[in-house]
């Protein structure tokens, strides 16, 4: 079959040739772009995210899915709560959205290395959606928590929050 294919389109461009038209040139496939490796994020700096949970509390690794996404959910229990952390790279977002149906609950966002204790994103001013570049390789730090006033009764609040990367 294939000889029969090659031998009629040898046929077709001597036919070109011989009524004085040049024949057709093939046409070059382009080649397909190639795949960047997705960038390596760097390590998940727990020993310096661990200052940002509270007595009792926990360090929760955050591990995105293939997309680059995750939804967890968490209850805080006075000063007590669930703390997150997720590596993102250099020039990578991160999109946090805090959900609550209590009045007193909010989230802070910290840069894991920064030992000043200061929020990149205080939820309590700033909201419960955060968007946030990353300048160089680091650990971001998610801190649910509830103000002191309601700490101190020990009351509870349950919340969802949903993180991406890109």
């Amino acid at each position: 079959m294939k000889k029969s294919v090659y031998i009629l389109a040898s046929v077709a461009l001597l036919g070109l040739a011989a009524c004085g038209q040049e024949a057709a040139k093939p046409v070059e496939q382009p080649s397909a772009p190639a795949q960047t490796a997705p960038e390596a994020l760097p390590a998940l700096e727990t020993a310096n995210a661990q200052q940002f949970v509270p007595e009792g509390g926990s360090l929760v690794p955050l591990e995105l899915d293939s997309a680059g996404n995750i939804t967890v959910t968490g209850t805080v229990t006075g000063y007590v709560a669930p703390v997150y952390a997720v590596a993102v790279a250099q020039g990578q977002t991160l999109s946090v959205d805090f959900k609550t149906d209590s009045t007193n609950l909010y989230v802070n966002i910290s840069d894991a290395a920064d030992h000043s204790g200061a929020a990149l994103h205080r939820g309590e001013v700033e909201g419960a959606k955060a968007t946030l570049t990353a300048p160089r390789n680091m650990t971001f730090v998610i801190i649910p928590y509830q103000p002191r006033a309601t700490a101190r009764r020990n009351e509870t609040g349950d919340f969802s929050l949903t993180v991406s990367r890109s």
